[in-house]
């Protein structure tokens, strides 16, 4: 018998109550031992573990009464509440049989000022029983990670998700089977304090678009010497969905190392992120730190407010943004407006999303989408590449977004 067993149940064994003895916990067998334990990792606060162990039962009769199985166990995170003992199967021969009426589970007692519990057991006969118990266990939780390889180009890249296994729940597991509710079943030895880190898929080929986004609300002034500048941040954007080589489950919350291929055989790394759960047909951003050569400034032209009637009025915003790519290839750049944050700095708290209207004037060259909702508009726009010669002047491009904002009071 294992010795990490005896933490998690230092008694599991078959009691018998004798018609002329005091009614009081008896062992006679030693712990069976596991015959199979699965951990099933699709809860981030508690785990479910059931095993199965073969337990030998005696008949029941007046004189002898019901059989009883102790179950205890000491500095584990068991939920007392959770554990579940169920009859599966009687062993005939080398097999097992069903177990039908032949047993069934009379009661369950709680022991006062113990972590024990205590189920009696009817048996028609004697037998050896196979049974399962499960329960929920807090401290052993998994974790999930990713290392994302984009190819020199930057078109493709190859994700590599990992589960992480971490067990200081004071129990020892032995060899158990590990599922996280999707992707494949492992096989591992668990020990007690053990970190396992397992493949749960390996993704080729998906897709992605480099994003460059500039956020005033979000990020603010650049610094002092340029006042109405402000960051412009890389992303990697891909979808999680089959035809981007993706789309068999969510992609959980955790932390991806980001790498490119250097063109010389080898690997450059790029950063490091931490991603959102990105459901199927979701969306997951990579970030990948400022773009140095990329430079837009936002300005306000024109504020003027409307009155409607007492105390309700319009605001009529007119922003102009100056824009410059020093980059060698043509980019998007995708700028994000908080029309919230807007209304709440130039004219009143919207109380809820704002209602906002574009003006004729507004800048052709925007393609303008709310996938963000309403109140965040995306303003995308297509800027060339800087000039082939070294020594031609970057041309600042200049696009107006003219908005009124309604009802505010």
């Amino acid at each position: 018998m294992r010795h990490g067993l005896r933490t998690l149940a230092a008694l599991l064994a078959l009691l018998v109550v004798g018609s002329g003895t005091a009614r009081a916990r008896i062992k006679l067998t030693a712990l069976p031992e596991r015959e199979r334990v699965e951990i099933q990792l699709d809860n981030g606060n508690y785990t479910l573990v059931e095993e199965e162990r073969i337990v030998p039962l005696l008949p029941s009769n007046d004189e002898r009464g019901n059989n009883r199985i102790d179950f205890s166990w000491s500095n584990t995170g068991i939920d007392k509440s959770s554990i579940q003992f169920r009859p599966i199967a009687i062993r005939q021969g080398n097999g097992f049989r069903p177990v039908g009426d032949a047993v069934r589970v009379i009661n369950v007692a709680y022991p006062p000022g113990e972590n024990a519990l205590v189920w009696e057991v009817y048996s028609k006969e004697a037998c050896a029983l196979k049974v399962r118990v499960s329960y929920l266990i807090k401290n052993l939780t998994r974790t999930f990670s990713y290392r994302a390889l984009a190819n020199r180009a930057e078109t493709h890249l190859t994700l590599r998700n990992f589960i992480v296994l971490s067990n200081y729940s004071g129990e020892d597991f032995g060899v158990a089977g590990l599922y996280a509710g999707f992707g494949p079943r492992f096989t591992r030895e668990i020990g007690q304090q053990e970190e396992i880190k397992l493949l749960l898929d390996r993704f080729t080929g998906v897709p992605i678009t480099k994003t460059f986004t500039f956020d005033w609300y979000r990020f603010g002034q650049l610094n002092p010497d340029k006042p109405h500048a402000s960051k412009v941040l890389m992303h990697y954007q891909l979808k999680n969905h089959a035809k981007g080589g993706l789309g068999r489950f969510p992609l959980q919350p955790g932390k991806v190392r980001i790498f490119i291929e250097d063109g010389h055989g080898g690997e450059a790394f790029l950063g490091e992120d931490r991603t959102f759960l990105t459901p199927i047909d979701g969306k997951m951003r990579l970030y990948l730190g400022e773009a140095r050569d990329i430079v837009c400034t936002r300005t306000i032209e024109d504020n003027k407010r409307h009155p409607v009637q007492g105390n309700l009025f319009h605001q009529e915003i007119r922003i102009k943004y100056e824009i410059e790519n020093f980059k060698k290839d043509a980019v998007t750049l995708d700028i994000v407006e908080q029309v919230n944050r807007l209304a709440r700095q130039y004219g009143a708290d919207p109380h809820g999303d704002a209602e906002w209207v574009l003006h004729d004037d507004t800048s052709k060259e925007l393609k303008i989408t709310t996938e963000r909702g309403g109140a965040l508009p995306m303003l995308s726009v297509q800027l060339p590449p800087r000039p082939k010669d070294k020594d031609a002047k970057v041309e600042k491009r200049a696009f107006i977004f003219h908005l009124t904002i309604r009802n505010l009071w």
